[in-house]
């Protein structure tokens, strides 16, 4: 029973109270009847707009963060594909100045096989010259030997000698040195 009256009382408290304020029932049911038309209405005029253009964006951050996954992955295989270029490169330029060497060492070799073949022919030439010179210097020296025979032997025999005997003399003076040279 004490319950029933506090409710009572407190309830007949606020009935006091709102209507004091000018606050009644129907005054409450048309501002709820307000509040959901305006619930409604802001609904449909500012949350449904703004919702839709939230998920646009989202939609249009998700198609931003997938082209920027697939310009990452090309990206990706741009480099790898470069690094891949620029190891062939690095390869290709060894085998370049590999070959550059060989061509370089045949190059020089070849030099030091013509510089040979060229020595050697000059050896030869000036060993041809040699014997080309000695033959001469022997002819002189031979024909000299054959003057100084005549004359000494004009001057042991004390008379003219005949082209004959001049010959034997000098045939057998050339055997003679001949002999003395090989032996």
């Amino acid at each position: 029973m004490f319950e029933s009256f506090t409710e009572t009382m407190l309830l007949s408290a606020l009935t006091d109270m709102f209507n004091e304020m000018g606050i009644t029932w129907q005054g409450i049911v048309l501002h709820l009847i307000n509040l959901v038309i305006l619930t409604v209405g802001l609904y449909f005029l500012l949350f449904k707009p703004v919702k839709k253009m939230i998920r646009e964006r989202q939609e249009k951050v998700k198609k931003i963060e997938k082209e920027n996954a697939e310009l990452n992955e090309e990206v990706k295989e741009l480099k790898s594909s470069s690094e891949k270029v620029l190891s062939e490169a690095k390869k290709e330029a060894a085998v370049i100045h590999e070959n550059a060497v060989k061509v370089a060492k045949q190059k020089a070799d070849d030099i030091m096989a013509d510089a040979k073949e060229k020595a050697k022919a000059l050896v030869d030439r000036t060993e041809t010259e040699m014997d080309e010179e000695r033959r001469m210097l022997r002819s002189d020296v031979e024909k000299q030997i054959a003057d100084v025979s005549l004359a000494v032997a004009e001057k042991v025999i004390g008379r003219d000698i005949s082209k004959e005997d001049n010959r034997r003399l000098i045939e057998e003076s050339l055997k003679e040195w001949s002999g003395k040279e090989n032996g």
